[in-house]
This record gives C-alpha cells, sequence and structure tokens, in this order.
C-alpha cells in the first residue's frame, strides 16, 4: 500500500522550518468576556499530532466567522485530528499563545502544551516572524523580546555562514586533492572528498544553524527478510555506494545516529536496517530522485564542493544519474511513479514562497532617502540588500543569496549584533562587512529610479520587501 505522500523529510528552511518554530508553543485559553450577554462561544478546539514535529498540537476557533461545522472540517483536515465542540485548549503549563488572524473572523491559536523556556525563542520566532501572527507569552513571560533583536527574532540560533576548512587527512587516509588537503565546507549542503566521513573534517554545530533541525521518526515502510535484493550483490553494492555518498556530506548532521543531536535523529537515517533507505518517506524518495525540485534549498557547484552536486538529483553526488536511478527503483518497488509527485509543490517551504513574492511600493518613510538614510519596519537586521527592482528575491545560500540585481548587501557576522533601521547606505558599521560588492564603494542611487529593499533578521527571515524610489 502505498504510504502518506504528505510526510515530509527534513527540509531547510522548508515549510516545516515555520512548524517546527511554532512547536514550542504553549496552551491557548479563551480570551472571551463573560460578563457580555452577546459574547462569541468559540465552537470547539481540534487536538491533532504534528506531521512535521510528531509533538501534541491544539487549535482553539477564536473568530467569530467559525461554526462548529467549519472547525470540524478544518480539524479533520489535520493529521489525526480530533474536534471537541465546545471545548478549548487548556494545559497545565504553556509556554504562551500564538494569535493568527487576530481580530478577523477566521482567528485561531496554535497551542500546545510545555514549559521549556528554551524553546521561547523559536517559539516567537515562528509565530511572529513566519507564522505573522501575535505571540502572548504565558510561561515566557520576561524571556521574549522584540522580534528582530539579538536573539528571539533568530531563534536563538544565528545562522553561521558557511566556512572552507583544509585540513590533513585522516591517518591511514590518502592525501586529500588540494595540495594533499582535504577542503570542506561546513554547511549542510556541502560535501567533503568522495570515500572521506563528512564529520570527520568539517563540524555539524554551524550546520544545524542553517537549517531547521527537530528529531522526527522515520517511516515504516520495511523491506521484506525475503526480498531478493538482500541477496542481490550488485544491488547491495549500489546501496553501499549511496550510502558512502551520503556519509561525505552534510546530510549527516541531522540524518545519522553519530552526527545528530541526542534527541534523535531527523526522520530518515542511515543507520536503519536491514535497508536504511526505507526510512524515507515517499516525499523525501521523490526529491532525492529529483521527481521534486529542492532548487530553493541551495547547492554548490560540483567544481567547489569535491565533486558532488545536486542540480538534478536531490542528495549530493559525483553520479547523479547513478543516484537517481537507485531512488526510482526505490521509488518503483514500493508502487509509485512520477505522476503521483506531477501537482508537489516544491521543497523548499517559506524559501520556496519567498521566490516567489511580487514586492509592492514601500510604506510611507521606508527605503533610501536623499540623504542615504537606510529605514525598514519590522527589527533589526543581519543583511541589508539594495537590488535592482526587478532583481529576484535572495534565497539560500551558497548560490541564491546574491541574485542578479544586487547593488548592496550589508552583512552581520552571527557573533555581532544586528543593526537597526537607519543605518547610511554604502556605509560599513563596526562590527559588519560588505556582502556585496565584494571591493570598493557600491554604485550610487539614482534618483527617480525604482529599487528594491530586502531585508532580512536573518538568512530566510525577511522582515522588509518593498520598492522605492530615491527622492530627488
Amino acid at each position: 500500500m502505498k504510504q502518506d505522500l504528505l510526510r515530509s523529510p527534513h527540509a531547510l528552511l522548508g515549510a516545516a522550518l515555520v512548524v517546527s518554530a511554532l512547536g514550542g508553543l504553549g496552551a491557548c485559553q479563551g480570551d472571551e468576556d463573560e460578563g457580555a450577554p452577546e459574547a462569541f462561544v468559540a465552537p470547539g478546539r481540534c487536538v491533532y499530532t504534528s506531521a512535521i514535529t510528531q509533538a501534541e498540537e491544539c487549535r482553539d476557533y477564536t473568530g467569530t466567522g467559525w461554526t462548529a461545522e467549519a472547525a470540524e472540517a478544518d480539524c479533520k483536515a489535520l493529521q489525526g485530528g480530533t474536534f471537541a465542540a465546545g471545548a478549548s485548549c487548556a494545559y497545565p503549563q504553556a509556554l504562551g499563545r500564538c494569535v493568527l488572524g487576530g481580530g478577523t473572523e477566521d482567528e485561531y491559536s496554535i497551542v500546545l502544551p510545555g514549559d521549556d523556556a528554551s524553546q521561547c525563542a523559536a517559539t516567537q520566532r515562528g509565530c511572529e516572524v513566519f507564522g505573522g501572527g501575535r505571540f502572548e507569552p504565558d510561561a515566557c513571560q520576561g524571556v521574549t523580546e522584540e522580534t528582530g533583536g539579538s536573539g528571539i527574532g533568530t531563534g536563538g540560533a544565528v545562522f553561521q555562514w558557511p566556512e572552507q576548512v583544509c585540513v590533513d587527512p585522516k591517518d591511514g587516509e590518502p592525501a586529500g586533492q588540494s595540495d594533499g588537503k582535504v577542503c570542506t565546507f561546513g554547511t549542510i549542503s556541502a560535501c567533503t572528498e568522495p570515500g572521506r566521513l563528512f564529520t570527520d573534517y568539517a563540524s555539524c554545530e554551524p550546520v544545524l544553524t542553517q537549517r531547521p533541525y527537530w528529531p522526527a521518526p522515520p517511516s515504516d515502510f520495511k523491506t521484506p527478510s525475503d526480498d531478493p535484493r538482500l541477496s542481490d550483490p550488485e544491488w547491495l553494492g549500489e546501496l553501499a555506494w549511496v550510502t558512502e555518498q551520503t556519509e561525505a556530506c552534510g546530510c549527516v548532521c541531522c540524518h545519522s545516529e553519530k552526527a545528530a543531536p541526542a534527541t534523535g535523529t531527523s526522520n530518515w537515517y542511515i543507520e536503519a536496517g536491514p535497508v536504511w533507505t526505507d526510512s524515507f518517506y515517499p516525499t523525501g524518495l521523490a526529491l532525492a530522485a529529483g521527481w521534486v525540485s529542492s532548487a530553493a534549498l541551495g547547492a554548490y557547484p560540483a567544481d567547489q564542493n569535491n565533486g558532488f552536486s545536486r542540480d538534478t538529483a536531490g542528495l549530493p553526488t559525483t553520479d547523479p544519474a547513478r543516484m537517481i536511478a537507485f531512488f526510482e527503483g526505490e521509488l518503483e518497488r514500493r508502487g509509485y511513479t512520477r505522476e503521483d509527485f506531477a501537482d508537489m509543490t516544491p521543497f523548499g517551504g517559506p524559501i520556496h514562497e519567498q521566490s516567489l513574492y511580487e514586492p509592492s511600493d514601500c510604506a510611507a518613510g521606508e527605503g533610501v532617502d536623499a540623504a542615504g538614510k537606510v529605514t525598514w519596519a519590522g527589527g533589526d537586521a543581519r543583511y541589508v540588500y539594495v537590488l535592482s527592482a526587478d532583481a529576484a528575491n535572495p534565497g539560500a545560500p551558497p548560490n541564491l543569496d546574491l541574485p542578479e540585481g544586487t547593488i548592496w548587501r550589508l552583512d552581520v557576522p552571527w557573533q555581532a549584533e544586528p543593526v537597526k533601521s537607519g543605518i547610511t547606505y554604502g556605509e560599513v558599521l563596526p562590527n559588519t562587512k560588505q556582502g556585496y560588492p565584494a571591493q570598493g564603494s557600491p554604485e550610487e542611487l539614482v534618483p527617480g529610479t525604482k529599487y528594491y529593499l530586502y531585508v532580512w533578521a536573518d538568512v530566510g527571515i525577511p522582515i522588509t520587501r518593498c520598492l522605492f524610489e530615491v527622492s530627488p
């Protein structure tokens, strides 16, 4: 039987970024005025298990437009949703509430039990930055800050930019390909040299800041013990090659018991047996086979990544055709065809959606004025872009963060405090650096010409995206 196509593998900056960030929300209590004779009575609550985090969540239907029938239908659309008419989400301990669509007829709150204050940063970021909601703390009271600040706005884990490290090979291993050294970028999309282990030549610590991580169960698909593949030397050889390729890449930071955080691997993992690719959900297999695009997640060209690329296959590989053939075989033995994924949205979640964003004119006071003052809304920033009006939206590094049409970018390294609105165009402040151009000053802005202001609280977290003109 085919497995649930909606169960997604670990995605970087994927749709699960929002869900995992919201995963720390606590219970939401009703906010109705019991003394008002015509007070709205919420139709009920929905308790369900997140398809991504596998944690319990609860939804309160607080908007006046919700009927019991509509709320119950919405609940049934959630994984394992159980609707309780007339009830509200109530837990003994709660981090807070995230009110979405506040003040509208469709208002509702996403809630989850808990009192772990270390989740407050990710909780508020998920609610306010990604969800566009309003976070009302409970156990998080006194821990939260203005979104976009030094910690809370980035979930407490600031994106650490990939750095290439060149080291001597491990004892007993051959000389490296770079004057005897082994050179590896410390990032989720990078790989060390074929036949070596990523964790021997790069740290997973920065990698885990570049993707949302959460422990998630694997698929329950199991290869039958009498499957002829288990005694087929040729097929087992291909599985061993896929394993070697995967172990050479940053994927292991979330998908290997030897490298993932102590809380567990995220979905598929290479120690699962007897056939570890059984731990993929069908959507993950489709990504690996290149049937569903994951271009929004970013990738290195092969000549910068020890021969590994992922421009056609979803997993980095030195032989895309061979990798694709293997995972197409895995899909075929589960009964899937390419047509089963024809309507599936490309991987990337918010990052993919951001690539499609169509900017409108800036609000009054935003943009770059005649004196060069750069003003934006939404909080403090780590990346400030000025682009041509028709430039593509910035995306995930290493290949999508400087789209054609970038005129200037100011970067704030992860160790430093973000900058506040009001900086000067072209000026490099202390503890910042110019991300573009590589050298020299940016071109002067021409009065009357439309430009695109794009500001990130951190990589993949836009807070201002709008078009402006410099006044004469």
